[in-house]
């Protein structure tokens, strides 16, 4: 307790509460150091006019009738008992409303606009306003306006600005400052192109968003494929290649640009798909008459990927022949002797997506005459005959001919049958024979050969007549020995040029002999060096065939827990669709506008939306879209005949081709696919039932964003 000697402490924490026109809400806090009941003397006044009361008990006072726009001295003491009074405390305020309902709009990256109202009361009164806008560390934009708005313009991209406005009447008071935040857009990214794609790798690009020339920033690119979490990577240049990627599947990316403090920008979004990866070094590894062989390596980043080979072959002025194969080899067979075919080859995923092409070409080999023989020789003519080569039974062909001797160039003659007699020849000479398959094309087979020797001419075996006059001749001949006798120098010469060309072609045939059987020695090497690949590749046959019996086995070991899954799953169904039987007998009711069928109740709809916002509708109503069990619910779900097609609660949004209902329960059975169902086209990722007059109704997938009627479950 205080004496009376002790100053009276004065009243502390003096504020305002509440300001208007013509009022004033004060509050303050007890005097440091008093306790018990206390009281307060208060003065106020503008202009020479000066008005007071006492509050007593209380630490809190409402002031009426002030002058709107006037600036009033507020004072305030602590009155003690005995008539003593504390020092006073002041305060100063103008009976100026701050402005009211601030509003941003038209926020864009460098500038906005600011809207406000007058105070409530001061519509009539004249005022003005004073802005200031400011961003920490920089210089205060400061503005004053009759107008109830006003648009800030250079801003820079992605900052926070603090925006205040006071009201300032025409006599210069002033209101308290309100204000408010906002903060520029950042800038996304613009034009996200992809530039490039390849079967594991793509390369996209942007361009640098307007207003960032003198701000630090970079940016944030994610990608994923369905069914994986996001990668996320950040560069500071306008382009990036994303690697590791998985072929023949399609990425969703997103690109934003990020500041400095990890403000981010709204995201912008492209989609790209890899591409299939095509089969590797096609090669044509055996051709023969009616066959070939051809082999390629297995595409990169498919080692995880069930796919498959599809190859096409053909030859001119036919339809193509196409067959499938796991392997990385296959033999054509059937094929026309002689013939030219084209061949191409692509890879081919489970879903039926196909790769590009490669192709190569090949000709089968057309065969050589068989069984090439001499029938009978004479001394100037000689017969030879041959069997026709195999498979030319449907094949326009015919045959050539060339016979020589040493020194003569060769004759050629061409026959369309089997055999033929060679005239003109020289007595007792010997002859080179070859015979080869001509096409109507021209094309030729390989030459077979023979030799065959003209029978020499003898005069003594003639009648007697012509043995006298060789007689006669004789006679002839010895009278004219002497000359005969240079004519034989003459031809012994002959002889002796003839034998020195002989042994030259001689040893030109060895030279030959020798480089053919260097030749054949080589031809030994690499036959040796094939059988040992072949040796290799059937060791590594038989690994493969190893690892597909281990592969075969794992296989029938999953389809086993595949069985025993489904197993479980019906059970689960089962006991699911009792429970909720149960439960519904329970309830004994459907609500109004649904129908009951078994133990649910089904709600079709009556406008149209997207799949799933069809399902947000059903899920908002206690409800999922509709889940078909039986051919009996299918049945009912075809009998809301007022519309053609409705949405149902199967989809495969999430992994292709794997089809699920939206409780997460995989497609078993029973299924109701329409003919040629599911397309699996682009987008087309949700079911729809479509009604039949008579029947079940059939299924088919469509695209997810299509807006029509849609069926609940509950």
């Amino acid at each position: 307790m205080l004496s009376l000697d002790d100053v009276l402490p004065p009243p502390g924490d003096f504020q305002v509460l509440l300001l208007t026109l013509d009022s004033v809400s004060l509050s303050w806090s007890s005097p440091q150091g008093l306790t018990g009941p206390q009281t307060f003397r208060v003065t106020w006044g503008c202009d020479g006019e000066t008005s007071s009361t006492r509050v007593k008990g209380g630490h809190h006072l409402e002031i009426s009738s002030l002058k709107p726009g006037e600036k009033y001295q507020f004072n305030m003491a602590t009155e003690g008992e005995d008539g003593r009074q504390s020092r006073w405390v002041s305060a100063s305020l103008s009976t100026v409303v701050p402005p009211r309902d601030l509003k941003i709009d038209h926020l864009g990256d460098t500038s906005f606009t600011l809207h406000w109202s007058k105070a409530e009361g001061m519509e009539k009164v004249p005022q003005h306003f004073f802005i200031s806008n400011c961003i920490p560390g920089t210089d205060t934009l400061t503005a004053i306006t009759d107008d109830c708005h006003k648009t800030f313009s250079n801003l820079q991209p992605g900052t926070e600005y603090t925006v205040s406005v006071t009201t300032v009447l025409s006599n210069g008071e002033q209101s308290e400052s309100v204000s408010t935040t906002v903060c520029t857009i950042l800038p996304a990214p613009d034009q996200l192109t992809v530039d490039s794609v390849d079967t594991t790798s793509a390369a996209v690009s942007w361009n640098q968003p307007p207003g960032l020339d003198q701000t630090q920033h970079h940016y944030q690119i994610s990608y994923h494929c369905p069914g994986t979490e996001p990668h996320y990577t950040t560069t500071s240049s306008h382009s990036i290649t994303l690697s590791d990627l998985k072929p023949a599947t399609q990425y969703s990316i997103t690109v934003c640009t990020v500041l400095e403090n990890g403000k981010k920008s709204r995201l912008v979004s492209t989609t790209l798909t890899t591409i299939l990866p095509v089969p590797d070094q096609l090669n044509v590894d055996s051709v023969d008459t009616t066959s070939a062989g051809v082999s390629w390596s297995q595409p990169p980043g498919l080692d995880q990927t069930q796919h498959h080979y599809q190859i096409s072959y053909h030859c001119p002025g036919t339809e193509p022949h196409i067959i499938t194969t796991s392997s990385h080899s296959i033999t054509l067979s059937d094929l026309q002797c002689g013939t030219q075919y084209s061949v191409t080859v692509c890879t081919v995923l489970e879903n039926g997506r196909q790769s590009r092409l490669v192709s190569t070409t090949l000709t089968t080999i057309l065969p050589a005459p068989d069984q090439l023989t001499v029938d009978s020789v004479d001394t100037t003519s000689a017969a030879v005959s041959w069997s026709q080569p195999p498979g030319l039974d449907q094949t326009q062909h015919h045959y050539q001919i060339s016979y020589h001797c040493p020194g003569t160039e060769p004759h050629i003659t061409t026959t369309s049958s089997a055999s033929i007699t060679l005239c003109g020849l020289k007595p007792g000479t010997e002859y080179s024979v070859n015979v080869c398959t001509v096409l109507e094309n021209g094309k030729t087979s390989r030459l077979v050969s023979t030799t065959l020797t003209t029978v020499h001419f003898q005069w003594w075996r003639r009648p007697s007549r012509v043995a006298a006059v060789c007689v006669l001749l004789a006679v002839i001949i010895g009278l004219w020995d002497s000359y005969a006798t240079a004519e034989r120098d003459q031809l012994q010469n002959s002889l002796n040029t003839r034998t020195t060309e002989r042994d030259q072609l001689q040893n030109s045939l060895n030279t030959r002999t020798t480089e053919r059987d260097q030749l054949q020695n080589s031809l030994n090497t690499r036959t040796t060096e094939r059988d040992q690949l072949q040796n290799s590749l059937n060791t590594r046959t038989t690994e493969r065939d190893q690892l597909q019996n281990s592969l075969n086995t794992r296989a029938t070991e999953v389809d086993k827990l595949k069985k025993s899954l489904n197993t479980t799953t019906m059970e689960r169904d089962q006991l699911q669709k009792e429970i909720e039987r149960l439960n519904w007998e329970n309830k004994r009711s459907c609500p109004e506008g649904w129908r009951r069928f078994g133990s649910s109740c089904y709600y079709l709809s009556t406008e149209g939306k997207s799949w799933e916002k069809s399902r947000q509708d059903c899920l908002e109503r206690g409800a999922d879209l509709v889940i078909i069990n039986s051919e009996e619910e299918q049945t009912f779900i075809n009998g809301f005949e007022s519309v053609k097609w409705v949405w149902i609660g199967l989809t495969d949004s999430v992994t292709e081709g794997t089809w699920k209902w939206v409780d997460g329960t995989p497609l078993t059975t029973p299924r109701f696919w329409w003919s040629g169902e599911p397309g699996g086209g682009v987008g087309e990722n949700c079911v729809e039932i479509y009604y039949i007059s008579s029947g079940q109704g059939v299924w088919r997938d469509y695209d997810c964003s299509f807006s029509q009627q849609w069926i609940c479950e509950k």
